[in-house]
């Protein structure tokens, strides 16, 4: 069976063959839908929590000054001042939990927010919330001097996304701006499709993959080396999204088009795995 342009799952949509691509991109769009939707409750979550903060801090800050005030004057007001020290004290105390808790909360939100932009980074922790001390201010990089040969240019881009995924992928954006059609182009695809593999975000890792060998693609991209390759790394991120006929698939591609290639062998062994073993006859 062909498989002429398994992949490019991206947020607008896919590149499917026939009724099976139908299939595929109705329920990848499912599962983009439901990620807007948890991004969009969490982001309200945030919001909700953010706007508690400074509530809770300012009443943190009235108890203790009522509470100052009132236990200067204790010796002087007797035993009932006494008595609402100790209620003041147990409202100081109830509060300052509130505030931890929504600055937990916070920073649980903020983290789940953050794995869904950009799965592997950690945000800034609340701590300055609740009176710590503030997080440690990250020195900005030194800007990157970029050469103005594209294969020297397109290998800065390679580099940086195996070291630092994040800076890599801002450059290899600008990259693919500046040559979006070149034959290295396929090369910053693959690599980019590989930083988010490495992260275990199949959703942009097909997203990169697919763009070697969609229909419109240039023909360099599905000639180069890197297209077995990206068919390779889809067939493990189809496994991994419970997709085994689009991974078995993306093997035989492999298998059909690219038979000299590396990836072929591979996909060969792999290929054994997804055979349905025939019943003997009766006798």
């Amino acid at each position: 069976m062909t498989f002429l342009a398994l992949l490019a799952l991206t947020a607008a949509g896919c590149f499917y063959p026939a009724e099976r691509g139908k299939m595929l991109e109705e329920r990848l769009d499912r599962l983009e839908a439901d990620n807007r939707e948890l991004e969009s409750a969490l982001q309200a979550q945030k919001e909700r929590l953010e706007a508690q903060i400074p509530k809770l801090d300012a009443q943190v800050a009235l108890v203790k000054q009522t509470l100052d005030a009132l236990d200067k004057s204790a010796r002087r007001t007797g035993a009932d001042i006494g008595i609402q020290v100790e209620q003041l004290q147990a409202d100081l105390a109830t509060l300052r939990g509130k505030l931890e808790e929504s600055v937990f909360k916070l920073t649980e939100v903020q983290t789940a927010l953050a794995e869904l932009k950009e799965p592997g980074t950690k945000p800034a922790t609340a701590g300055a919330a609740q009176g710590g001390e503030p997080a440690p201010v990250e020195k900005k990089p030194e800007p990157i001097e970029k050469p103005t040969d594209k294969k020297a240019f397109a290998d800065l881009v390679v580099k940086r996304l195996q070291e630092a995924p994040a800076e890599g992928r801002s450059l290899a954006g600008e990259w693919l701006r500046k040559y979006p059609t070149d034959a290295l182009a396929a090369r910053i695809h693959y690599e980019l499709g590989a930083s988010y593999f490495a992260e275990k975000n199949c959703r942009g890792a097909l997203a990169e993959f697919g763009t070697l060998i969609k229909p419109d693609a240039p023909k360099s991209f599905a000639k180069s080396e890197w297209a077995p390759e990206a068919l390779l790394k889809s067939s493990e991120c189809f496994d991994a999204l419970k997709m085994r006929e689009e991974a078995r698939l993306a093997l035989e591609e492999i298998v059909n088009t690219y038979p000299k290639s590396p990836a072929a062998k591979t996909a060969k062994a792999k290929l054994t795995s997804y055979k349905t073993p025939k019943k003997g006859k009766g006798r």
